[in-house]
């Protein structure tokens, strides 16, 4: 987590892969990644599915395509607080934030480590079963989100200097 505390900023591009099981094939977008201490976070989104979300703060800024962006106080919605708490107390090394929604084990070493954050909270748990994020070193690579439907998407992240 110090290792993970320790870095300013951050940029990246990144693949997810979304499997829903309502869908016959997988969603997959790319984007940029980018995080600023101590709680920005944004996830651009390339077309076709054109997508900004914005976290700075406690306020969440969602826009897709050329529509307006719609604001989302982060104390209205926990259920969205968790998910933002997960990525940011990760990229933060912020443990304390990370333990307030969930179970945290962490394996490895700091060459190459796993998180696996499990919802503490009733709420939290009947929309995400867990999620993983693997790394190297100070650098997440990959996210992986199980929700409690079994839907499921896996992100890896490509730093960029």
């Amino acid at each position: 987590m110090q290792a993970l505390a320790s870095v300013p900023a951050r940029r990246a591009q990144f693949v997810e892969v979304k499997s829903i099981a309502a869908l016959a094939q997988p969603i997959t977008a790319t984007g940029t990644l980018l995080y600023r201490r101590p709680d920005y976070l944004a996830k651009i989104t390339a077309p076709p599915h054109a997508e900004q979300l914005v976290v700075d703060g406690e306020r969440l800024s969602l826009r897709e395509g050329d529509e307006a962006s719609q604001v989302i106080d982060l104390d209205s919605r926990p259920q969205l607080r968790a998910l933002v708490d997960a990525i940011r107390g990760t990229l933060s090394g912020d443990l304390a934030l990370l333990q307030r929604s969930y179970h945290v084990a962490m394996t490895g070493e700091l060459p190459r480590w796993r998180l696996t954050l499990t919802p503490s909270d009733p709420a939290i748990a009947a929309l995400i079963r867990y999620i993983v994020i693997d790394g190297t070193g100070a650098t997440p690579r990959s996210i992986q989100t199980v929700q409690a439907n079994g839907d499921e998407s896996r992100m890896t992240i490509n730093p960029q200097p």
